[in-house]
């Protein structure tokens, strides 16, 4: 069990990492990339567009296909797409890259409710949810300290590739 519980816990902390941590980056982002902040704070609503459109399938694809194979595809399609918002010299491949991370958080995000609801009883999940609920509620709050952290010894792209 504790298995599950540990792997959903980093599925479902994708999300608000991947909305929050890059935040204090975005000034030396738009520098690099020659793009103005105004046009890379379109990032973020990017990001939730590739989220939302995952959302609408990833139940159904994960239902027929299984939950591993979905969550796995969703963490790789994060982990390449931060590997090249990482690597991106424009302000296009940037938000390219942004809608991907979104598409991948939001398989993660859904595979890890399914799973939940899969082994868990109606007890049991609740104390999970309500755990659950709890960390991505903090995590916007520590996810900027962490990417400040970040930045004091990394270039921006350490954002994307500690993700």
């Amino acid at each position: 069990m504790f298995k599950y519980l540990a792997c959903c816990f980093m599925l479902v902390l994708i999300y608000p990492l991947g909305v929050d941590l890059y935040l204090v980056g975005l000034p030396d982002i738009a520098k690099d990339l020659n793009a103005s902040a105004v046009d890379l704070h379109t990032a973020f609503s990017i990001y939730l567009a590739g989220m939302a459109s995952t959302m609408i399938i990833a139940g159904l694809v994960s239902d027929r296909f299984g939950r591993k194979p979905i969550a796995l595809l969703g963490a790789l399609i994060f982990v390449c797409a931060s590997y090249g918002a990482a690597l991106t010299v424009s302000a296009e491949q940037f938000l390219f890259a942004r809608f991907w991370q979104g598409v991948g958080a939001g398989f993660c995000y859904v595979v890890t409710f399914a799973i939940l609801r899969d082994t868990l009883d109606d007890d049991k999940r609740s104390k999970v949810l309500s755990v659950i609920n709890g960390i991505t509620c903090i995590v916007p709050v520590i996810a900027p300290v962490l990417g400040y952290l970040l930045l004091m010894s990394f270039e921006w792209p350490s954002l994307f590739t500690g993700m």
